[in-house]
């Protein structure tokens, strides 16, 4: 063994993370590091034949995906870090993220990698995604909440100042005109902060995970319902049957969800109604933001995705507009490699669709040829 051979070995042996060298042909692990015995509880000298059991561990939801990799690992055609999840009875699922790589030595295919347990981690961005889902989306009610009240205030004011007539030196007509540029300058301010954590959210750099989305967007539905139920509106929303797994930067793809929903609100009377209904297209999900409000002018259409667009109109509610909201909208799902668009007519109502793709959007029939594997000492 040469020198660098030797060194790179000890650093091996020295990692945290499980490292393995897995021969193709043979269907063999040749190679594991210490970390194996203490991070996934196995025997050194027993990692081949305690493999099918380790793979009988994984999410079924990963199966498919994993597979998807797989195919490409083989064919030295992946760059892409990969994660995971095992599963345990009575216990917290386990996440991996597994670093491949390919080498060819001697006419033999090699497939390396590295195992990180990543499941505190996940546990944390899980844990922040939920706290700024539920955030976000309270902020958005109870800015249409406290905009309303304060456009009423400023409404009955302008009103007062208008039709009573104060005695001679009262200072009645500049208190009513104090109440309603306070009220103004409140109003102005809430949808200031809204935009400027839309802003915010969207500066920052893309974090993307594969995620359910189903289980991910309904924390702010569900805030988003319990709020207009609170003031008197109508909010339902549908949700897939079975898991749909897409790669989202889960906070900034709920804002875009709130940032449409909000704008349905914002255009829609108070006895409308405000719908979601997230389902399954051919290899993509669909989020469909429906409203029977005010509608869109059609000759408007064509210009709701530009930056400070030329179609912005206050809400029914005197609700201020940058015209930023729905261009930012865009370029997040743009991100995400998807679409959105818009069917709207005047004094019906209208129906934003963002459509992204699923998860490597792979055939759920599609299985390893290692899950199924029970021989001893076989591997993937």
């Amino acid at each position: 063994m040469s020198e660098f051979a030797a060194f790179f070995l000890d650093q091996a042996e020295a990692s945290p993370h499980v490292q393995f060298v897995y021969d193709l042909a043979a269907r063999r692990i040749v190679f594991v590091n210490g970390a194996y015995q203490t991070v996934l509880h196995g025997s050194l000298n027993g990692v081949n034949a305690e493999l099918p059991a380790l793979l009988q561990r994984l999410h079924p939801d990963d199966l498919a995906y994993l597979a998807h990799y797989w195919a490409k690992w083989v064919q030295n055609e992946i760059n892409d870090e990969v994660e995971v999840r095992l599963q345990a009875p009575g216990k917290p699922n386990q996440w991996f993220c597994l670093t491949p790589s390919y080498q060819e030595v001697d006419g033999r295919v090699l497939l390396g990698g590295t195992l990180r347990d990543v499941s505190v981690n996940k546990r944390y961005q899980e844990n922040a995604d939920l706290f700024n889902s539920r955030k976000n989306a309270t902020l958005e009610i109870l800015s249409h909440d406290l905009s309303g009240s304060f456009i009423m205030v400023q409404q009955i004011a302008e009103f007062l100042h208008e039709e009573v007539v104060a005695p001679e030196n009262s200072r009645i007509p500049e208190m009513l005109r104090v109440l309603a540029t306070t009220s103004r300058d409140s109003v102005k301010m809430i949808r200031e902060l809204i935009n400027i954590e839309f802003l915010t959210s969207a500066n920052s750099d893309l974090k993307v995970n594969r995620v359910d989305i189903g289980a991910i967007l309904r924390v702010p539905l569900d805030q988003l319902q319990l709020g207009q139920r609170l003031l008197g509106h109508h909010f339902t929303y549908t949700l897939p049957d079975e898991p749909i797994y897409a790669n989202l930067d889960v906070n900034k793809f709920t804002q875009v969800l709130i940032n449409l929903v909000g704008n349905a609100f914002k255009f829609t009377p108070d006895a409308g109604y405000v719908a979601v209904h997230i389902a399954p297209g051919p290899g993509t999900v669909l989020i469909h933001v429906i409203d029977d409000g005010v509608g869109i002018p059609l000759a408007m259409q064509p210009y709701l995705f530009e930056r400070f667009t030329k179609a912005r109109r206050p809400g029914l509610r005197g609700e201020a507009t940058t015209g930023l909201g729905l261009a930012l909208c865009k370029t997040i799902v743009e991100w995400h490699h998807g679409n959105i668009f818009v069917e709207s007519t005047e004094g019906i109502g209208s129906t934003f669709t963002v459509e992204i793709p699923r998860s490597e959007a792979v055939a759920a029939s599609v299985r390893p040829r290692w899950s199924n594997s029970t021989r001893k000492g076989g591997g993937v």
